[in-house]
């Protein structure tokens, strides 16, 4: 199935393309909304295969068709507007840095409960056993940001997140002793995720994927 950048994809796109060109020209006031604009626009040119897979994949769904091409414009969106935000400010792009989900999950532990055991465990098997992570500056900053991230959350958010990524409980444990509101463990679990999510974008938000034409699916980042 062949699907080609027309008019058709113009009208049914604009207004996808509107909306999410105004909401990173908000976000990046130095940046030209008009270039913005064309940036997501050539999303459709770079990836001439992903709409046409999308749409044979998913029929007469057309809000996951949606959903997926709109998660791509905002990728692309964002990748465009971090790098001229770079070149206007004068600095590198490589110097950013995300909070990646595992990152904030493996630092949870010594934020919460000040236990840097399996931090160390986890640097030991990587090989990086120089300098003990809580004497290590760098650490700390990275404790501080989660820190403040973890107090923007609500009490009954920060329980979730100390007792599930704090204390390892498992699902039935967190539905039965957290969450028993929820209907079911992997429901409790869900919610401990969505305020993990809610922690990195606290802290930034979540990294560009790597948005190949030949991937079947977009990257799920927000996974549990």
């Amino acid at each position: 199935m062949s699907f080609k950048f027309d008019d058709a994809v113009v009208e049914e796109y604009s207004a996808m393309v509107s909306q999410i060109s105004n909401e990173y020209g908000k976000k990046y006031q130095m940046i030209d909304r008009n270039d913005i604009s064309q940036e997501v626009w050539m999303w459709f040119v770079t990836h001439p295969r992903k709409l046409s897979n999308w749409k044979a994949e998913n029929g007469e769904d057309t809000k996951t068709v949606d959903r997926l091409v709109a998660k791509s414009l905002r990728n692309a969106a964002q990748a465009f507007c971090s790098k001229e935000k770079a070149a206007v400010e004068g600095y590198n792009p490589s110097d950013m840095f995300f909070y990646r989900k595992e990152f904030v999950k493996m630092l949870l532990p010594a934020v919460i409960l000040d236990d840097w055991s399996r931090l160390e465990n986890v640097l030991s098997i990587g090989g990086k056993t120089s300098t003990p992570p809580a004497e290590a500056n760098d650490w700390m900053a990275y404790m501080a940001d989660i820190q403040k991230a973890l107090d923007k959350l609500s009490d009954s958010e920060r329980q979730l997140i100390t007792e599930f990524y704090g204390n390892d409980l498992d699902g039935a444990t967190l539905h039965e002793t957290v969450a028993p509101e929820k209907s079911t463990p992997r429901a409790a679990m869900m919610q401990a995720n969505r305020a993990l999510n809610k922690m990195v974008k606290a802290l930034g938000g979540f990294p560009t994927y790597r948005d190949e034409d030949d991937e079947e699916k977009v990257d799920d980042l927000q996974e549990l």
